[in-house]
């Protein structure tokens, strides 16, 4: 059993999909199918979850909000 492998993420359903087992659905961009509405870490699908990644993500959904704002 590992803490912290449970999505918190059902707050938000009424914003962006989720996944059946209730993480965020995004691109590897870090996009959601919700315009303007980005996502990044543990909480969106993928299929590594480590601080590594969740650090990357961060950059990725940052670069990609600029982008949208324009």
């Amino acid at each position: 059993m590992a803490i912290g492998q449970e999505p918190e993420n059902h707050g938000f359903e009424n914003v962006v999909d989720l996944d059946p087992l209730g993480y965020i659905s995004a691109g590897e961009d870090c996009t959601t199918g919700t315009p303007g509405v980005f996502t990044a870490g543990d909480c969106r699908t993928k299929a590594v979850r480590q601080l590594t990644t969740a650090a990357s993500d961060g950059a990725v959904a940052a670069l990609a909000a600029c982008s949208y704002i324009g």
